[in-house]
Protein backbone atom coordinates (compact mmCIF):
# COMPACT_ATOMS: atom_id res chain seq x y z
CA UNK A 1 0.00 0.00 0.00
CA UNK A 2 1.88 3.55 -1.35
CA UNK A 3 2.78 6.08 2.17
CA UNK A 4 -0.04 8.21 3.01
CA UNK A 5 -0.90 9.78 6.24
CA UNK A 6 -3.48 8.77 8.50
CA UNK A 7 -5.90 11.73 7.72
CA UNK A 8 -5.48 10.18 3.88
CA UNK A 9 -5.98 7.01 4.55
CA UNK A 10 -9.12 7.61 6.71
CA UNK A 11 -10.43 9.29 3.68
CA UNK A 12 -10.13 6.74 1.38
CA UNK A 13 -11.39 4.00 3.24
CA UNK A 14 -14.50 6.33 4.18
CA UNK A 15 -14.26 7.07 0.48
CA UNK A 16 -14.43 2.82 -0.21
CA UNK A 17 -17.39 2.72 2.09
CA UNK A 18 -19.39 5.03 0.42
CA UNK A 19 -18.77 4.25 -3.01
CA UNK A 20 -19.63 0.55 -1.80
CA UNK A 21 -23.23 1.14 -0.13
CA UNK A 22 -24.26 3.13 -2.81
CA UNK A 23 -23.52 0.48 -5.06
CA UNK A 24 -25.31 -1.68 -3.19
CA UNK A 25 -28.36 0.39 -3.49
CA UNK A 26 -28.03 1.07 -6.80
CA UNK A 27 -27.78 -2.32 -8.29
CA UNK A 28 -30.40 -3.98 -4.99
CA UNK A 29 -32.94 -1.43 -6.26
CA UNK A 30 -32.46 -0.54 -9.96
CA UNK A 31 -32.94 -4.53 -10.82
CA UNK A 32 -36.01 -4.08 -10.07
CA UNK A 33 -37.01 -1.91 -13.12
CA UNK A 34 -34.13 -3.93 -15.24
CA UNK A 35 -36.36 -6.81 -14.38
CA UNK A 36 -40.10 -5.70 -14.86
CA UNK A 37 -38.44 -4.49 -18.31
CA UNK A 38 -37.38 -7.97 -19.17
CA UNK A 39 -40.00 -10.02 -17.64
CA UNK A 40 -42.89 -7.42 -19.57
CA UNK A 41 -40.77 -8.31 -23.36
CA UNK A 42 -40.67 -11.89 -22.02
CA UNK A 43 -37.23 -12.40 -20.90
CA UNK A 44 -36.69 -16.26 -20.16
CA UNK A 45 -36.40 -16.85 -16.38
CA UNK A 46 -32.55 -17.74 -17.08
CA UNK A 47 -31.86 -13.77 -17.80
CA UNK A 48 -33.98 -12.79 -14.71
CA UNK A 49 -31.79 -15.19 -12.65
CA UNK A 50 -28.90 -14.11 -13.73
CA UNK A 51 -30.02 -10.70 -13.62
CA UNK A 52 -30.89 -11.30 -10.02
CA UNK A 53 -27.40 -13.24 -9.34
CA UNK A 54 -25.72 -10.36 -10.67
CA UNK A 55 -27.03 -7.30 -8.69
CA UNK A 56 -27.22 -9.43 -5.22
CA UNK A 57 -23.58 -10.44 -5.71
CA UNK A 58 -21.50 -8.11 -7.77
CA UNK A 59 -21.74 -5.52 -4.99
CA UNK A 60 -20.53 -7.59 -2.09
CA UNK A 61 -17.67 -8.95 -4.59
CA UNK A 62 -16.45 -5.55 -5.14
CA UNK A 63 -16.67 -4.85 -1.21
CA UNK A 64 -14.54 -7.63 -0.84
CA UNK A 65 -12.42 -7.09 -4.11
CA UNK A 66 -11.93 -3.19 -2.53
CA UNK A 67 -11.04 -4.48 1.08
CA UNK A 68 -8.60 -7.08 0.08
CA UNK A 69 -6.25 -4.47 -2.68
CA UNK A 70 -3.22 -3.43 -1.88
CA UNK A 71 -4.34 0.12 -3.05
CA UNK A 72 -8.69 0.10 -2.18
CA UNK A 73 -8.74 3.46 -3.80
CA UNK A 74 -7.19 2.28 -7.04
CA UNK A 75 -9.49 -1.02 -6.66
CA UNK A 76 -12.46 0.94 -6.15
CA UNK A 77 -12.19 2.90 -9.07
CA UNK A 78 -11.83 -0.14 -11.17
CA UNK A 79 -14.72 -0.99 -9.60
CA UNK A 80 -17.10 1.75 -10.70
CA UNK A 81 -15.75 0.97 -14.33
CA UNK A 82 -16.99 -2.31 -14.16
CA UNK A 83 -19.97 -1.24 -12.66
CA UNK A 84 -20.75 0.63 -15.86
CA UNK A 85 -20.11 -2.21 -17.92
CA UNK A 86 -22.41 -4.32 -15.84
CA UNK A 87 -24.95 -1.40 -16.63
CA UNK A 88 -24.42 -1.42 -20.10
CA UNK A 89 -24.81 -4.89 -20.38
CA UNK A 90 -28.29 -4.75 -18.80
CA UNK A 91 -29.59 -2.08 -20.49
CA UNK A 92 -28.91 -3.90 -23.57
CA UNK A 93 -30.55 -6.56 -22.54
CA UNK A 94 -33.49 -5.11 -21.49
CA UNK A 95 -33.57 -3.51 -24.96
CA UNK A 96 -32.69 0.16 -23.81
CA UNK A 97 -36.10 0.15 -22.39
CA UNK A 98 -36.31 4.05 -22.17
CA UNK A 99 -37.16 4.71 -18.25
CA UNK A 100 -34.96 2.16 -16.67
CA UNK A 101 -31.82 3.02 -18.85
CA UNK A 102 -32.03 6.56 -18.87
CA UNK A 103 -31.92 6.19 -14.79
CA UNK A 104 -29.03 3.63 -14.78
CA UNK A 105 -26.50 5.92 -17.16
CA UNK A 106 -28.18 8.75 -15.91
CA UNK A 107 -27.00 7.50 -12.18
CA UNK A 108 -23.83 6.01 -13.06
CA UNK A 109 -22.69 9.38 -14.95
CA UNK A 110 -23.39 11.09 -11.98
CA UNK A 111 -21.85 8.65 -9.35
CA UNK A 112 -18.51 9.11 -11.32
CA UNK A 113 -18.30 12.53 -11.79
CA UNK A 114 -18.70 13.28 -8.11
CA UNK A 115 -16.29 9.97 -7.25
CA UNK A 116 -13.23 10.76 -9.81
CA UNK A 117 -14.15 13.81 -11.94
CA UNK A 118 -14.52 14.02 -16.33
CA UNK A 119 -11.77 11.49 -16.55
CA UNK A 120 -13.26 8.90 -14.77
CA UNK A 121 -17.02 9.53 -16.22
CA UNK A 122 -15.72 9.95 -19.65
CA UNK A 123 -13.67 6.32 -19.15
CA UNK A 124 -16.35 4.54 -17.74
CA UNK A 125 -19.21 6.04 -19.92
CA UNK A 126 -17.29 5.03 -22.84
CA UNK A 127 -16.86 1.33 -21.14
CA UNK A 128 -20.43 1.50 -20.93
CA UNK A 129 -21.66 2.22 -24.37
CA UNK A 130 -18.70 -0.06 -25.56
CA UNK A 131 -20.45 -2.74 -23.44
CA UNK A 132 -23.88 -2.32 -24.33
CA UNK A 133 -23.16 -2.11 -28.48
CA UNK A 134 -21.74 -5.50 -28.06
CA UNK A 135 -24.29 -7.17 -26.36
CA UNK A 136 -27.09 -5.49 -28.58
CA UNK A 137 -25.23 -6.83 -31.18
CA UNK A 138 -25.45 -10.51 -29.75
CA UNK A 139 -28.96 -9.47 -28.85
CA UNK A 140 -30.03 -8.87 -32.36
CA UNK A 141 -29.80 -5.67 -32.21
CA UNK A 142 -32.81 -5.43 -30.07
CA UNK A 143 -34.52 -2.01 -29.80
CA UNK A 144 -37.69 -1.62 -27.51
CA UNK A 145 -37.70 2.06 -26.01
CA UNK A 146 -41.38 2.06 -24.67
CA UNK A 147 -41.64 2.22 -21.13
CA UNK A 148 -44.90 -0.22 -19.62
CA UNK A 149 -46.09 1.78 -16.90
CA UNK A 150 -45.46 -1.37 -14.90
CA UNK A 151 -41.88 -0.52 -15.69
CA UNK A 152 -42.22 2.83 -14.19
CA UNK A 153 -43.74 1.59 -11.27
CA UNK A 154 -40.63 -0.53 -10.38
CA UNK A 155 -38.17 2.09 -10.99
CA UNK A 156 -39.93 4.50 -8.08
CA UNK A 157 -37.68 2.35 -5.88
CA UNK A 158 -34.83 2.96 -7.51
CA UNK A 159 -35.32 6.55 -8.23
CA UNK A 160 -36.85 7.77 -4.74
CA UNK A 161 -34.08 5.65 -2.76
CA UNK A 162 -31.08 6.59 -4.84
CA UNK A 163 -31.91 10.15 -4.62
CA UNK A 164 -32.91 10.59 -1.09
CA UNK A 165 -29.51 8.27 -0.05
CA UNK A 166 -27.65 11.41 -2.46
CA UNK A 167 -29.07 13.93 -0.32
CA UNK A 168 -28.59 12.38 2.97
CA UNK A 169 -25.21 11.70 2.05
CA UNK A 170 -24.48 15.46 1.02
CA UNK A 171 -26.14 16.79 4.03
CA UNK A 172 -23.82 14.46 6.29
CA UNK A 173 -20.42 15.85 4.08
CA UNK A 174 -21.76 19.36 4.36
CA UNK A 175 -21.79 19.09 7.95
CA UNK A 176 -18.50 17.38 8.42
CA UNK A 177 -17.01 19.89 6.34
CA UNK A 178 -18.47 22.90 8.06
CA UNK A 179 -17.61 20.87 11.51
CA UNK A 180 -14.15 21.49 10.38
CA UNK A 181 -14.13 24.14 9.17
CA UNK A 182 -14.98 25.24 12.59
CA UNK A 183 -12.27 23.31 14.36
CA UNK A 184 -9.87 25.62 11.38
CA UNK A 185 -11.17 28.78 12.30
CA UNK A 186 -10.85 27.64 16.09
CA UNK A 187 -7.31 26.79 15.85
CA UNK A 188 -6.45 30.06 13.83
CA UNK A 189 -7.06 31.83 16.33
CA UNK A 190 -7.03 29.88 19.50
CA UNK A 191 -3.26 28.83 20.95
CA UNK A 192 -3.69 25.15 21.26
CA UNK A 193 -1.82 24.95 24.46
CA UNK A 194 -2.71 28.12 26.48
CA UNK A 195 -6.12 28.50 24.94
CA UNK A 196 -5.18 32.50 24.78
CA UNK A 197 -5.59 34.38 21.44
CA UNK A 198 -3.20 33.11 18.80
CA UNK A 199 -0.52 36.21 17.73
CA UNK A 200 -2.04 36.66 14.68
CA UNK A 201 -6.03 36.73 16.61
CA UNK A 202 -4.22 38.95 19.32
CA UNK A 203 -2.91 41.40 16.31
CA UNK A 204 -6.10 41.66 14.64
CA UNK A 205 -7.88 42.75 17.78
CA UNK A 206 -5.41 45.38 18.41
CA UNK A 207 -5.93 46.67 14.86
CA UNK A 208 -9.42 47.08 15.76
CA UNK A 209 -9.13 48.75 18.67
CA UNK A 210 -6.75 51.27 17.23
CA UNK A 211 -9.14 52.01 14.07
CA UNK A 212 -11.95 52.58 17.03
CA UNK A 213 -9.43 55.21 18.77
CA UNK A 214 -8.28 57.43 15.60
CA UNK A 215 -12.26 57.37 14.83
CA UNK A 216 -13.45 57.99 18.10
CA UNK A 217 -11.17 58.77 20.37
CA UNK A 218 -11.74 55.42 22.35
CA UNK A 219 -9.74 54.91 25.48
CA UNK A 220 -7.18 51.89 25.78
CA UNK A 221 -4.37 50.18 27.27
CA UNK A 222 -2.06 47.22 26.14
CA UNK A 223 -0.06 44.82 28.65
CA UNK A 224 3.34 42.97 27.27
CA UNK A 225 3.56 40.45 29.75
CA UNK A 226 7.05 38.24 29.98
CA UNK A 227 7.73 35.58 32.46
CA UNK A 228 10.43 36.00 34.37
CA UNK A 229 13.95 33.91 33.55
CA UNK A 230 12.06 31.32 31.08
CA UNK A 231 14.77 30.23 29.94
CA UNK A 232 16.40 29.07 32.86
CA UNK A 233 13.44 27.20 34.07
CA UNK A 234 13.60 25.06 30.74
CA UNK A 235 17.10 24.45 31.64
CA UNK A 236 16.99 23.45 35.13
CA UNK A 237 13.90 21.95 35.66
CA UNK A 238 13.06 20.65 32.08
CA UNK A 239 10.80 21.43 29.26
CA UNK A 240 7.51 19.58 30.67
CA UNK A 241 7.79 21.76 33.64
CA UNK A 242 8.33 25.02 31.63
CA UNK A 243 5.13 23.57 29.20
CA UNK A 244 3.31 23.70 32.59
CA UNK A 245 3.94 27.14 33.96
CA UNK A 246 2.94 28.22 30.28
CA UNK A 247 0.06 26.70 31.39
CA UNK A 248 -1.14 27.96 34.55
CA UNK A 249 -0.12 31.48 33.47
CA UNK A 250 -2.49 31.47 31.07
CA UNK A 251 -4.85 30.38 32.81
CA UNK A 252 -4.57 32.69 35.23
CA UNK A 253 -4.29 35.26 32.51
CA UNK A 254 -7.84 34.33 31.01
CA UNK A 255 -9.69 34.17 34.56
CA UNK A 256 -8.39 37.53 35.89
CA UNK A 257 -9.26 39.47 33.03
CA UNK A 258 -12.72 40.70 31.96
CA UNK A 259 -14.69 39.64 29.56
CA UNK A 260 -14.30 42.05 26.94
CA UNK A 261 -10.13 41.92 27.65
CA UNK A 262 -7.87 39.67 25.17
CA UNK A 263 -4.82 37.92 26.50
CA UNK A 264 -3.21 36.52 23.22
CA UNK A 265 0.44 34.29 23.03
CA UNK A 266 2.63 36.82 21.85
CA UNK A 267 5.77 34.79 21.60
CA UNK A 268 7.04 31.56 23.32
CA UNK A 269 7.00 32.74 26.82
CA UNK A 270 5.96 36.84 25.65
CA UNK A 271 1.99 37.07 26.22
CA UNK A 272 -0.18 40.13 25.27
CA UNK A 273 -2.96 42.19 26.85
CA UNK A 274 -5.17 44.12 25.33
CA UNK A 275 -7.89 45.96 27.76
CA UNK A 276 -10.62 47.65 25.43
CA UNK A 277 -12.11 51.19 27.50
CA UNK A 278 -8.87 51.19 30.07
CA UNK A 279 -6.60 54.26 30.72
CA UNK A 280 -3.03 53.67 32.15
CA UNK A 281 -3.75 53.90 35.86
CA UNK A 282 -6.44 51.20 35.96
CA UNK A 283 -4.27 48.87 33.47
CA UNK A 284 -1.01 49.36 35.79
CA UNK A 285 -4.14 48.40 38.75
CA UNK A 286 -4.68 45.30 36.48
CA UNK A 287 -1.15 44.45 35.76
CA UNK A 288 -0.26 44.71 39.53
CA UNK A 289 -3.09 42.21 40.73
CA UNK A 290 -1.66 39.78 37.57
CA UNK A 291 1.56 39.39 38.38
CA UNK A 292 0.72 39.56 42.15
CA UNK A 293 -1.97 35.84 41.56
CA UNK A 294 1.22 34.15 39.66
CA UNK A 295 3.87 34.97 42.13
CA UNK A 296 1.13 33.38 44.57
CA UNK A 297 -0.07 30.60 42.53
CA UNK A 298 2.85 29.63 40.21
CA UNK A 299 6.08 28.57 41.77
CA UNK A 300 8.81 25.74 40.81
CA UNK A 301 10.52 24.08 44.14
CA UNK A 302 8.87 26.38 46.42
CA UNK A 303 10.31 29.34 44.40
CA UNK A 304 7.66 31.51 42.91
CA UNK A 305 6.97 32.12 39.28
CA UNK A 306 7.46 36.05 38.44
CA UNK A 307 6.33 38.20 35.66
CA UNK A 308 7.43 41.43 34.08
CA UNK A 309 4.86 44.03 32.62
CA UNK A 310 5.15 46.77 30.49
CA UNK A 311 1.96 49.03 29.68
CA UNK A 312 1.08 51.57 27.41
CA UNK A 313 -1.99 53.71 27.07
CA UNK A 314 -2.90 53.92 23.62
CA UNK A 315 -2.24 57.82 22.62
CA UNK A 316 -2.11 60.31 19.98
CA UNK A 317 0.78 60.00 17.74
CA UNK A 318 0.17 55.93 17.58
CA UNK A 319 -0.89 55.35 14.12
CA UNK A 320 0.42 51.64 13.31
CA UNK A 321 -0.06 48.70 15.77
CA UNK A 322 3.31 48.82 15.87
CA UNK A 323 3.74 52.00 17.60
CA UNK A 324 1.33 51.03 20.29
CA UNK A 325 3.07 47.32 20.68
CA UNK A 326 6.18 49.19 20.69
CA UNK A 327 5.66 51.28 23.28
CA UNK A 328 4.07 48.48 25.84
CA UNK A 329 7.52 46.67 24.68
CA UNK A 330 9.50 49.55 26.05
CA UNK A 331 8.05 49.65 29.06
CA UNK A 332 8.57 45.77 29.60
CA UNK A 333 12.26 46.52 28.81
CA UNK A 334 12.31 49.35 31.29
CA UNK A 335 10.48 46.68 33.88
CA UNK A 336 13.27 43.96 33.31
CA UNK A 337 16.08 46.55 34.20
CA UNK A 338 14.54 47.72 37.10
CA UNK A 339 14.79 44.13 38.35
CA UNK A 340 11.85 42.26 37.08
CA UNK A 341 8.71 40.86 39.06
CA UNK A 342 6.96 44.37 38.29
CA UNK A 343 5.46 46.88 36.39
CA UNK A 344 6.22 49.80 34.62
CA UNK A 345 4.89 52.16 31.83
Amino acid sequence: MPDRPASVESGIRHFVRYTCAMRALGFYAGMLGIGSALHGQGAPATTLLLLGFTCLCWPVLAWRLSGAASDPLKAEFRNLTIDTGLAGFWIAMAQFDLLPSALLAAVMAMDRTVAGGWSLTRRSMGVMAAVALVTSAFNGFAFQPRTQFTTMLWCMPFLVLYLLAIGASTRMFADKVRAQKRVLVQGSRIDAQTGLATRPQWLALVAAELRRFQRYGAVSSLLMVDIDHFKRINDSAGHLVGDQVIHDVSRILREGLRSADTAGRYGGDEFGVLLPGTAREAAIEVAERLRRAVAAEVAIAGVPVTFSIGVAELAPGMEAIEDWTGAADEALYRAKDAGRDCVRS
